[in-house]
């Protein structure tokens, strides 16, 4: 399989002002042409993403505005049909979704103007070498916050990953509070998803 974004990596290094010549083109032929739908093809059916809808819909039932943090190549937005405002964010290319707005962006110096009524951040927080930050910040965006990750995945099995193992005790400490409810949902990994809710 053709991985497209090691491509534009390796030629961002390798012919810097090339890379810059073609990045308008691809984007567009990255919209129009589903190159990177394999990933939530794969992943669609993982029964972790069943779980956040459910609980999407049993925290925030009047829709209104929601946020996903991190969203990259994920669908998830499209099955949070009850929300008028779908706003998918991540710091690289994000491909289209029916019904979203796409805003590439880091999170931490994304402005929020006032809070969505859901935030998600779906399997993330386990990339970054410092998660609390982050993490205050998903709070202070979102009236509801719904975070997962990788339930007590051992050290150095996932690139990428480099704060596993993570359990409630770590999340809890990037949070800075304990969530009001949270599950562990078996795929073929353990996933914990945790909600965190404004009192009232």
């Amino acid at each position: 399989m053709v991985r497209y974004d090691d491509i534009s990596r390796s030629l961002r290094r390798r012919a810097p002002a090339l890379h810059r010549l073609a990045l308008g083109p691809w984007r567009l032929v990255r919209d129009l042409v589903p190159v990177t739908a394999g990933y939530w093809e794969r992943r669609q059916e993982l029964r972790y993403y069943a779980e956040v809808v459910r609980l999407a819909r049993a925290w925030a039932p009047a829709g209104g505005r929601v946020l996903d943090v991190g969203a990259g190549p994920t669908r998830v937005l499209s099955r949070l049909d009850w929300f008028a405002e779908r706003v998918a964010l991540d710091r690289r290319w994000i491909p289209r979704q029916p019904g979203a707005q796409r805003v590439q962006a880091d999170f931490l110096t994304f402005r929020v103007p006032r809070p969505f009524d859901l935030v998600l951040c779906l399997q993330v927080l386990e990339h970054l070498e410092d998660p609390s930050p982050f993490a205050r910040k998903l709070l202070a965006a979102g009236r509801t916050v719904i975070v997962s990750v990788p339930y007590r995945w051992p050290a150095g099995t996932s690139p990428g990953h480099v704060q596993d193992p993570v359990d409630e005790a770590k999340l809890a400490g990037w949070m800075g509070r304990a969530p009001r409810e949270q599950h562990v949902v078996e795929d073929e990994r353990a996933r914990l998803i945790a909600v965190y809710a404004s009192a009232g």
